[in-house]
Formats: C-alpha cells, sequence, structure tokens
C-alpha cells in the first residue's frame, strides 16, 4: 500500500470519527464503542412488561424485613444504637410498636392498659414528651390538653379536651394508653367512612418512643388537672 493510499485512508479514518462525537448536529452520533452510555432503566411509578401487573415498582416478598445497616449484632455498649435500630425494623414487639396486644376473634386490634414495661417512666421521659406534645400536639389540642389550641377551636369537629371525664370511663378505648399511641401513630379516621381523619396522623414526624413519651406526658396532664397521681404502667 503506497503512502498516497495510506494518507487517504487516515484522513477518511479522522473524518469518520469527528462525525461521531463532540459535533453539534441533529444526528444521533455514531457509537461504535457505546461503553454502556446507553442503559435500560426503570423509573418510579413507570411501567414495564416484565411484570404482570405492568409494575416497574415491586412490593417487597411477604415477611422480609430490613436488618439493618450492620451486619454483626452485639451487646457491647458501643452497638447500641445499630442495636435499637435493628429492633425498630424487626418490630417484633406489638405491645411497644403498634400499642397492642395481638387481635381479637374479629380481627381487632386489643390495645394495651397501659405503657409497656420496656417504657421507664422518668423526669426525662415526660420533658421529651412534654416537647414533643407542646411541638405537635398544642396548636390543636392546646399546651393544658383542654382542645383549645389556636386551631382545635376551629376544627370540625373540635379537637378533643385530653382531661375530659371521657377519658376515665370505664372501658372505654381512650383509657387505653396503647390507643392513644394508636391515635398518634395512626390518627383516627372519620367514622363516615370517607377516608378523612378527625385527627391526622403523626407516625412520619415521630418516633415510637416519642410517641410512648407523648402518651406520659398526657396521663401526667390528666393527674395534674385532677390532683391525683399518674396510674400509667411501666417502671418508676
Amino acid at each position: 500500500m503506497n503512502n498516497r493510499l495510506r494518507t487517504t485512508l487516515a484522513l477518511l479514518s479522522l473524518a469518520a470519527l469527528a462525525g461521531c462525537r463532540g459535533d453539534r448536529e441533529d444526528a444521533p452520533p455514531r457509537e461504535f464503542f457505546p461503553d454502556l452510555d446507553t442503559q435500560l432503566k426503570w423509573t418510579p411509578q413507570g411501567r414495564s412488561e416484565m411484570f404482570e401487573d405492568g409494575r416497574t415498582m415491586r412490593q417487597p416478598p411477604a415477611g422480609a424485613v430490613p436488618f439493618g445497616r450492620r451486619a454483626g449484632v452485639s451487646d457491647a455498649a458501643w452497638a447500641s444504637p445499630w442495636a435499637s435500630e435493628r429492633d425498630r425494623f424487626l418490630r417484633d414487639d406489638p405491645a411497644y410498636f403498634d400499642g397492642t396486644s395481638g387481635r381479637d376473634a374479629a380481627g381487632n386490634p386489643v390495645f394495651i392498659e397501659k405503657l409497656p414495661a420496656s417504657v421507664s417512666v422518668d423526669k426525662a421521659l415526660l420533658l421529651r414528651g412534654q416537647e414533643r406534645f407542646n411541638i405537635y400536639c398544642s396548636v390543636c389540642h392546646g399546651y393544658l390538653g383542654d382542645g383549645k389550641g389556636t386551631v382545635g377551636v376551629q376544627y370540625s369537629p373540635v379537637a378533643a379536651d385530653l382531661n375530659s371525664p371521657a377519658f376515665l370511663v370505664a372501658d372505654a378505648p381512650q383509657t387505653k394508653d396503647g390507643y392513644i399511641f394508636n391515635i398518634i401513630r395512626h390518627g383516627k379516621p372519620k367514622p363516615d367512612g370517607s377516608g378523612g381523619f378527625t385527627m391526622p396522623p403523626y407516625g412520619h414526624a415521630m418516633s415510637e418512643a416519642d410517641s410512648w413519651a407523648i402518651v406520659a406526658y398526657v396521663r401526667a396532664l390528666q393527674a395534674a388537672r385532677s390532683a391525683a397521681t399518674p396510674t400509667t404502667g411501666g417502671s418508676r
């Protein structure tokens, strides 16, 4: 192959490569070595013909739970944050995580009467409950729990007076700590079945620990109003 032919082929090759990348043009570039530049992907709420329901977003298998960010389990003090995280993921204590002791024959939740034994009621817990209550609850229920918060008096129906005798009626749901915990976490649906709430859920905004702290503080408010000693369960 003479030099003129070699030069011609080299120029043609450079011209072809110049048209593949870098120049602005309407036609898509030619990719001789894609190097995974273009990949198939699923987008949130997109569709896929791979699955029968056509959804790209898949539900985890029944019974699957996350384990935590660390694979190891240790009783040492340094591992307590990850052990606590693992417990939250597993949620194997219905009393603590749901405020129930299970379900009755009709499938309805059976709310626990008092705070779980694992919740230690002390000054620190009540102060935490007061802080969370003042942030999330007082706007409707008032700082005293009397239902006279700025929003509560304008809400329909008006916010509940947490100190009312209704919370002392024997066997009423609101006398059970687990019921109040459940309402905090999941809200109170409207009785007409419209899908709305007479009280919205706050499980997205606070942990189970903070929810129990609020329950303890509500009981302290009630006890202060009635000048009685709190009867809430849990260790002291």
